[in-house]
């Protein structure tokens, strides 16, 4: 059996093929191994993982995850799935390359993952050549749900939202200054926090303000990221993740004018990854 999944900043997707190619689905927590800890990871696995499988069945394990990029975190996220998957074979890869794998197949181009956070590579088909570093919500995360939630609450905070605007945040996320300054600084987790404030114009996209928001965020991310690879004009743009999804016309219409042609945008790349790997 065959075990496949793909792990971002929030959540993991898994899957399951038996012998006959059956699949069963299943997700938990995501397991970026600079966002928790090895005990939460363990704990995770034994919840939310192995209640849906028998581990000692599984013949190869395929592992795509934010934060798997640097050889050191393979190895820790390889020591904690040996310890429940003893005659597995492993294989630990970084989230791009599943989400390049999964839009791109075996031909070049150009992935762009679009979620909680954001990234981006050129695949040569095989590999990944090219990859501006992502840096994470703190620094860059251009386009992503971070940066979008970040754009939003700095405006509602210093009062730049249009009144109607204003009057529709603070109903779906009441509280004052020190609320949302409290849960930033001193909660877990702070860049899923950034996040959750994005659902509030992925929902509302069609207001022209939040429509503009959305803009100058897939701006900044075609300018920062996109623009910076070889032939970047000459080869498709496949976009993977729910920001990306969500608001796919809006990026379609800002790519355009950076002469960016977009493929295939896709919310999800687990069963693209799933048909990937039994081809």
């Amino acid at each position: 059996m065959i075990l496949i999944a793909d792990s971002g900043a929030t959540k993991a997707d898994w899957c399951l093929v038996n012998d006959k190619q059956n699949k069963k689905y299943f997700s938990s927590r995501g397991m970026n191994p600079y966002n928790i800890t090895v005990e939460n990871m363990k704990t995770e696995i034994e919840t939310e993982v192995l209640p849906h499988i028998d581990a000692k069945r599984v013949d190869s394990l395929l592992f795509y995850g934010s934060g798997c990029g640097a050889e050191s975190k393979k190895r820790e996220m390889q020591e904690v799935f040996e310890t429940y998957f003893p005659t597995a074979q492993i294989e630990i890869e970084h989230d791009l390359l599943g989400a390049a794998r999964a839009t791109c197949g075996r031909r070049k181009g150009i992935c762009a993952i679009l979620g909680t956070g954001s990234n981006s590579c050129l695949y040569d088909g095989e590999n990944i050549v090219e990859n501006v570093p992502a840096l994470g919500y703190v620094l860059c995360d251009e386009g992503a749900g971070t940066n979008i939630g970040k754009l939003l609450l700095k405006n509602y905070l210093r009062g730049l939202m249009p009144k109607e605007v204003t009057t529709k945040f603070a109903q779906q996320y009441p509280g004052d200054e020190s609320d949302f300054l409290n849960r930033l600084y001193k909660g877990e987790i702070p860049n899923y926090y950034l996040a959750s404030f994005a659902k509030f114009a992925m929902d509302n996209q069609d207001n022209a303000y939040l429509k503009r928001i959305i803009v100058e965020a897939f701006e900044s991310f075609l300018e920062n990221q996109i623009t910076k690879y070889s032939d970047y004009d000459k080869i498709l743009v496949n976009v993977v993740g729910s920001i990306g999804f969500l608001a796919r016309e809006i990026f379609k219409e800002v790519a355009n004018n950076y002469d960016v042609k977009v493929g295939r945008v896709i919310q999800s790349p687990l069963e693209e990854l799933v048909n990937y790997h039994l081809e």
